[in-house]
């Protein structure tokens, strides 16, 4: 997938998710730089490392929350991070290491790609994108199975690389302007709901001008 941005400002946080499913069970994981498994257990939910294990040539580290009501697993790539989290105290090292083999994982300095291995019946359920702009906002893409059904019936607004529709959320903040608050931006390849920081203190030309100049691509798509 290709996001295209304003060169400024620069990105702050990107982070994915995505969400297999196989038989009577579905896992989900995360995505995120290196260290992100050190942080998670440091400021997300304090949590000691339990045990480590290797699964196709990498560590997986597996740490308990210290009120044993959550743990993590976590296989660490060259570049980023695998996790999943479990529900209660740390899990058997041999279903952890059930669960990532049956993943196919790529780790490379522009992302890591995770599918399901050969022969394991397991297939990806959801898949989901967020990147952060400091001063900005925030641009939060979902697979493209997921976009299809957010995709508006009537015409949105013209942008530069497809259209926008403006989001309302019943009860919710109006983000105190007229560029604040969600839109929905969909491009010819992909769609994406972006959340204007329209506290920031950047002017509502700024925000939406930033907001005209994003593009969505996923891969495979026309």
């Amino acid at each position: 997938m290709d996001v295209e941005l304003a060169s400024y400002p620069l990105v702050s946080h990107v982070a994915s998710a995505v969400r297999f499913v196989g038989g009577s069970f579905g896992t989900g994981f995360q995505i995120g730089p290196r260290g992100y498994h050190d942080f998670a257990c440091t400021r997300v939910s304090p949590a000691t490392v339990a045990y480590r294990l290797m699964v196709h040539g990498r560590e997986v580290v597996v740490a308990e929350a210290d009120d044993r009501q959550s743990s993590v697993a976590t296989l660490i790539g060259p570049y980023h991070e695998l996790m999943t989290v479990f529900a209660g105290p740390a899990p058997r090292s041999d279903r952890v290491f059930s669960l990532f083999s049956s993943l196919d994982v790529a780790d490379e300095v522009a992302g890591m790609a995770v599918g399901p291995a050969a022969g394991t019946l397991v297939e990806a359920m959801t898949e989901h994108v967020v990147v952060a702009v400091r001063g900005r906002g925030v641009v939060s893409i979902p697979g493209r199975a997921q976009a299809r059904d957010l995709l508006p019936r009537h015409a949105g607004a013209a942008a530069r690389h497809g259209e926008v529709w403006r989001v309302s959320h019943p009860g919710g903040p109006d983000g105190g302007g007229d560029a604040g608050g969600s839109f929905l931006l969909g491009c010819p390849a992909g769609l994406a709901e972006i959340h204007l920081s329209g506290r920031s203190g950047a002017g509502d030309a700024d925000l939406l001008g930033w907001l005209n100049d994003i593009n969505i691509r996923w891969h495979g798509t026309a």
